[in-house]
């Protein structure tokens, strides 16, 4: 009920704007400073808006290698670029990404006004980055404690890059984390970014899921209406940019295409 509700549709497409390097990362390129970022941003976010999505996820996408306790010059300045963003032009539902940091997503959503996050709130993996297992109970807490209860929150069953350490299967960790872990949605990824879990897996997981799921990666133009004949919404990002890749900015009628192609937009 809570996506319809939020994003006037029963099946949302949800694009992504990936910001440059922020303050902190590794790569960021104090020449050209928090402006290109703003930007960039702007420009990705008015070409979603101009193709129809029907909501955004801003995401720390470039700020790599990833961090799991992000520092507050990255909060502070993905706050800075999202408030810039959005000033007078809030025309779709907006969410957070603060990859991996669940808290920081929490916290720059409840500070910009944005209604969901992403990220990966319960669950024990390996990867590329090493261990990680978010604390889900000090999250809800955390939540309740910063006045974020209306901020809905839609983990990752399966990071990118990394496994679960959980010999369960899937669908029944799926089952268990609808159950237990205080969340309102569930996306379904495959093993790398770009790379849609199978359909017969997200079949299965939307058959014993108590909430909503999402296809969080490998939806394009190719894919969208075999997954979203199946799940409650989907995120997408690479083939909304130029040419299709992952580097470029987002193009208004790549988006208007996509939406074209998805349940009930056309």
């Amino acid at each position: 009920m809570w996506v319809k509700q939020l994003f006037g549709h029963e099946k949302p497409v949800i694009g992504m704007v990936h910001l440059d390097c922020l303050p902190g990362a590794a790569a960021y390129d104090c020449t050209a400073g928090l402006s290109r970022v703003i930007d960039h941003a702007k420009s990705d976010y008015e070409n979603l808006v101009l193709g129809g999505i029907d909501g955004v996820i801003f995401c720390n996408e470039c700020d790599k290698p990833y961090e799991k306790e992000i520092g507050k010059e990255s909060v502070a300045a993905m706050t800075a670029v999202v408030m810039a963003v959005l000033a007078g032009n809030r025309a779709v539902p907006c969410g957070i990404d603060m990859q991996w940091d669940p808290m920081a997503s929490l916290a720059v959503a409840n500070a910009t006004g944005s209604l969901f996050i992403r990220g990966i709130l319960c669950g024990s993996f390996c990867g590329d980055l090493g261990f990680l297992t978010p604390d889900t109970a000090a999250i809800a807490k955390y939540r309740r404690r910063i006045g974020a209860v209306h901020i809905k929150t839609i983990t990752n069953l399966m990071p990118e890059f990394s496994r679960s350490i959980d010999p369960r299967p899937i669908s029944l960790i799926a089952q268990t984390v609808s159950k237990s872990a205080l969340v309102d949605a569930i996306c379904v990824s495959g093993t790398m970014a770009g790379q849609a879990a199978a359909l017969e897996q997200l079949s299965e997981i939307k058959s014993v899921s108590e909430l909503p799921v999402f296809a969080n990666t490998g939806v394009n133009f190719e894919t969208i209406s075999s997954i979203m004949e199946i799940v409650d919404g989907c995120v997408v990002a690479t083939c909304l940019k130029t040419n299709g890749l992952s580097g470029e900015r987002v193009e208004a009628e790549r988006v208007r295409r996509l939406m074209s192609l998805s349940v009930g937009h056309d």
